[in-house]
């Protein structure tokens, strides 16, 4: 642009000269000096504009080089192009090796979900060691209970008896083995199983709920504090990982006791109730 108006202005000044001696020649004014004028302003001016160190054209290709330099991708040695595809690679299998874990585990969880009508021997299914979740319920107006055999056909336990209509939690634990249900039902039922510690692990502290239940809390290891409440009419009990015997009482309960915890440790608990209850650890 400055070189533009120096040659502008330079042009102007000649056309400014000739038409000072046209007007001279013909004694007329042709407005020479007006025109001269301003193309010596505008002369000035791109003079003052032209680059010091260069001109316009030579600037904007060093810009524009510049540009080029910066936005331009540095090139992958073989070092650095081995480095990322092994990380990609191991990318992908950690991947894939969770999509498979995951599958494997929802296969497992469908594998444990039973439901019939009536009395029913279920179908045998495979049990890890350890703890074992139960998710019941039955719609029918007489007893309701759920045996536990093992694989001789013994039972194991009696992990639900009621009577009429049901929902509740219960939990216990397990040798790994093969085993199935012994269902005595008037009615439609189903029993959904899982071997896993739930999202909802209670802190240390209070928890309630109404009927039967299964709680998970996180609690630190000394001297507890451990309180009860029960409003409903018959059997409350809470058992600690199916072992430690904490409450046994019929109908409405409100009391506390000392509990020794040896290890600060997630330990779940099966409350059998038929009414609210409430358990606080502190």
């Amino acid at each position: 642009m400055s070189l533009l108006l120096v040659f502008l202005g330079f042009l102007g000044f000649i056309v400014g000269l000739v038409l000072i001696v046209i007007g001279l020649i013909k004694k007329k004014k042709m407005k020479g000096g007006l025109v001269l004028g301003i193309s010596v302003v505008i002369f000035i001016v791109g003079f003052i504009l032209t680059p010091v160190d260069g001109t316009e054209s030579d600037k904007q290709a060093d810009t524009h080089e510049k540009v080029e330099t910066v936005t331009k991708p540095k090139e992958e040695t073989p070092e650095e192009k081995a480095a990322r595809e092994a990380k990609e690679a191991d990318e992908k299998e950690l991947a894939e090796q969770k999509a498979k874990e995951e599958a494997e585990r929802i296969a497992k969880l469908e594998a444990l979900k039973i439901n019939g009508s009536g009395d029913t021997a279920t179908k045998k299914f495979k049990l890890e060691k350890g703890f074992v979740i139960v998710d019941a319920t039955h719609q029918g107006s007489s007893n309701f209970a759920v045996k536990l055999l093992d694989a001789n056909a013994n039972m194991i336990k009696l992990v639900v008896n009621e009577i009429g209509n049901y929902t509740g939690k219960k939990i216990y634990a397990v040798p790994t083995g093969e085993y199935q249900y012994e269902v005595t039902a008037s009615g439609p039922w189903t029993i959904n199983m899982s071997q896993e510690i739930p999202a909802e692990v209670a802190p240390e502290g209070k928890v309630a709920g109404t009927g039967d239940s299964v709680v998970f809390m996180n609690i630190s290891k000394g001297a507890k504090t451990v309180a009860f409440t029960h409003d409903g009419s018959r059997n409350f009990v809470v058992k600690a990982n199916d072992s430690v015997l904490l409450a046994n009482e019929i109908g409405t309960y409100s009391g506390s006791k000392v509990q020794k915890v040896e290890d600060t440790s997630i330990y779940y608990f099966d409350i059998t109730a038929d009414g609210n209850w409430s358990m606080t650890f502190e």
